[in-house]
């Protein structure tokens, strides 16, 4: 996964292979290696632990019910094991856009629109949005990342 800022210069890259992986801080012009949990402090992608990020990305609701949801036309609801409230809704049995609650407040959300998947976080007053520009099945697996020449070894938080 890769993050660029709006004229397309390289912010971040994070490469997952099983529970292994690499982050590159083409700002700060450093890496990490990982093992494990993975938590980078200051990107916006919410409370969402990294091996629901497929799910994020491909538009499914990343949150898993601690219990059976609940439908109610094109709603769902359901309660996961921390205890927030999610809701989505439904279109044409795709997921068109979900919220995860605070009380009675929403923290953070997703919805697709015109092409794009946005995610916002209320907390920090970030967006992340992002669109799917070409899919097809790979031949093999890609090759892992290395960190580049003259990056050092980091702490794993992008620069800001």
């Amino acid at each position: 996964m890769r993050a660029v800022d709006p004229v397309g210069r390289a912010l971040w890259t994070l490469d997952v292979q099983g529970t292994r992986g690499l982050f590159l801080d083409h700002r700060g012009r450093a890496y990490c290696r990982f093992e494990g949990r993975f938590d980078i402090s200051g990107l916006p992608l919410g409370p969402f632990p990294l091996l629901s990020l497929p799910a994020l990305l491909l538009e499914r609701v990343p949150g898993e019910p601690a219990a059976p949801p609940r439908q109610s036309g094109r709603e769902v609801v359901f309660e996961d094991a921390a205890r927030r409230r999610w809701t989505a809704t439904l279109q044409g049995g795709q997921v068109a856009s979900w919220t995860v609650w605070e009380g009675e407040e929403p923290a953070y959300w997703w919805v697709r629109r015109e092409g794009w998947a946005i995610l916002s976080d209320r907390r920090q007053g970030a967006q992340v949005r992002w669109r799917l520009v070409v899919a097809e099945p790979l031949a093999e697996p890609p090759a892992p990342l290395a960190p580049p020449q003259g990056f050092r070894p980091g702490d794993c938080r992008p620069a800001h």
